[in-house]
């Protein structure tokens, strides 16, 4: 999923140089250089992208969605009707023609967004990227899947609802859902009265099938449904998209529970510089690539550390809540004609809602063959030190590798940078 990164101005960076102190620096944003040069060839298929609904009150499920769907080089669909991309029929649904010039998209509605195609499996519409998202014919699934959502209105007045899927591999499933209403206890939401929430559950049971972006369940009863259904963070199945809402896989959902993973062993664990809880572990083996330069993010692992007595001086600047380390084992594959430079490869994380950018800490993992050449590939880790208030208030975040140079100093992603999701948990 390559992005594109402006100049940085004035953003907060924690970095520790060489483990001799803990600095707070000022990096700049890293977004805009110009994309490759604008094709020809019209987009086709699934595209989407999302944001975080904070609170509630844009009314999503949990994450707000915007789809492009295109059907052919002159007909795009951004709504869908109720069962989904493969119910769509042109004919009796809202369907639009639009047009492609330059590098602006315009459609019959009247509405217009600039536009790049940054990749054969990603477009940047009005600035967003937008992914494509590939069908999931004869996908079984194996676990409990949740959904809870909540959103409000000026009244004050909550409205609840949760779904729970449990999908086995046989083709079976089991379904149950939740939906509340929760007031202030007045009829006018003035904070009068208490609160209270009144619902009702239901449960059936029955058969799958996954068809191209279409989840068909068919209950004893014979009621069916058809619900639109990709993959968020394909291939993974951790997360699914049904419906309008977003499913993640529970927590021990697993047939056999899992020995929870040892932490990552970067210095902190090898040189017994601190201790680690160890919070979350994801492996989402997930590649982003521009040109000939691939990287590929094989897992990683969130911890709350306990610094050992000698070496607290080392890690003075954070606040009394702690550190939270990320730390991220990647593999980089160099099919270019060229030797690039591995320590020269820059890695920071944002921090959402926020200015604040944190680097890469050097002198926390073990050195790696620094030159690779034409053909060649290599793995190494990274960590990253964030203030524990910091990984608290936030949910996700965005990890970013750039630049990366050539033995004559030239940056061969040509100033863009490759990015990857980082999640607290799923």
């Amino acid at each position: 999923m390559l992005a594109v990164r402006k100049k940085k101005v004035s953003l907060w960076v924690i970095s520790v140089m060489m483990l001799s102190a803990i600095l707070l620096l000022f990096v700049p944003s890293v977004e805009g250089a110009q994309g490759t040069a604008a094709t020809k060839i019209s987009p086709k298929g699934f595209y989407a992208k999302w944001e975080m609904d904070v609170g509630g009150a844009r009314g999503c499920s949990s994450l707000c969605w915007e789809y492009f769907y295109f059907i052919n080089d002159k007909q795009v669909a951004t709504t869908f009707p109720d069962g989904g991309i493969d119910a769509l029929n042109c004919s009796k649904d809202t369907c639009l023609k639009y047009q492609i010039k330059g590098n602006k998209l315009t459609l019959s509605n009247g509405k217009s967004y600039t536009f790049k195609i940054k990749s054969a499996n990603e477009l940047e519409i009005n600035g967003g990227k937008f992914i494509k998202y590939t069908p999931s014919t004869g996908l079984k699934l194996q676990g409990k899947y949740e959904s809870f959502s909540y959103s409000s209105n000026v009244l004050g007045t909550g409205y609840a609802s949760s779904i729970t899927y449990v999908f086995n591999k046989d083709g079976t499933f089991v379904d149950s859902s939740f939906v509340g209403v929760t007031t202030d206890g007045s009829s006018t939401g003035d904070n009068s009265g208490a609160t209270t929430s009144v619902g009702s559950e239901s449960k059936a049971s029955g058969t799958y099938q996954i068809v191209n972006y279409t989840l068909s369940l068919t209950y004893k009863d014979g009621k069916t449904k058809k619900l639109l259904f990709f993959l968020p963070e394909q291939p993974s199945p951790k997360m699914l998209r049904i419906g309008g809402r977003d499913f993640l896989l529970a927590d021990g959902s697993s047939t056999k529970p899992q020995p929870p993973e040892p932490p990552y062993a970067d210095f902190l664990i090898t040189k017994k510089m601190a201790k680690k809880q160890v919070l979350f572990s994801f492996k989402p083996n997930k590649s982003d690539q521009y040109d000939n330069i691939k990287i590929t993010l094989q897992g990683y692992q969130w911890a709350k550390l306990t610094i050992e007595p000698a070496y607290v001086k080392s890690f003075q600047g954070f606040s009394d809540k702690g550190i939270v380390a990320l730390t991220a084992k990647y593999r980089i594959d160099n099919t270019s004609a060229q030797t690039v430079k591995v320590s020269s490869l820059q890695v920071t994380l944002d921090l959402p809602d926020s200015k604040a950018t944190v680097k890469a800490a050097n002198g926390l993992t073990p050195s790696v063959k620094d030159e690779l050449k034409a053909g060649e590939s290599v793995e190494s880790m990274l960590v990253i030190l964030v203030p524990a208030e910091h990984f608290d208030k936030n949910k996700d975040f965005t990890l970013w590798f750039g630049p990366l140079l050539n033995l004559k100093g030239q940056d061969v992603l040509q100033e863009e940078w490759l990015n990857f999701n980082i999640w607290k948990k799923l």
